[in-house]
C-alpha cells in the first residue's frame, strides 16, 4: 500500500490524512499549492456508496434513539442527530476513512480547470 501520491500541480506528496481532511470529493485543494483537485476514477462509486450508507446512518440513528427512549424518556425530546453524533459517530468516521483510502489508493487525480 503506497504511504502518499504527488499533487499533479506541485508534485509535493499528498497522504491519506489529507484525503480525510477533504470536505468532500468535490471540493479537494493540495494542503501545499492550493490547486483545485478532481478525482475521476472513483467518485461515481463512492457516490453510489453514499446513496446507499446515509440512509442506513440515517436509519440506524433513529433505531438507536428509539432504543434509548424506552431505557431514558428524556432522549425523545433530544433530536435524532445529536443522538447519532453521540453514539454512531466512530461509525460515521470509519465510512470516511474508508472513502478516503479508496479514493488514495484507487483514484486518479488531477487538476481542475
Amino acid at each position: 500500500m503506497k504511504t502518499s501520491t504527488p499533487c499533479p500541480h506541485c508534485q509535493k506528496p499528498l497522504t491519506v490524512e489529507d484525503f480525510e481532511n477533504f470536505t468532500s470529493p468535490f471540493t479537494m485543494k493540495c494542503p501545499h499549492c492550493s490547486a483545485k483537485l478532481k478525482e475521476t476514477k472513483v467518485t461515481p462509486f463512492l457516490l453510489l456508496l453514499a446513496a446507499v450508507a446515509v440512509p442506513l446512518l440515517i436509519v440506524l440513528g433513529i433505531a438507536v434513539k428509539t432504543f434509548l427512549v424506552g431505557i431514558i424518556p428524556l432522549v425523545d425530546k433530544v433530536p435524532t442527530a445529536l443522538v447519532f453524533l453521540a453514539f454512531c459517530y466512530p461509525l460515521y468516521a470509519l465510512y470516511e476513512s474508508f472513502n478516503a483510502a479508496v479514493m488514495f489508493n484507487k483514484g486518479n487525480l488531477h487538476t481542475k480547470k
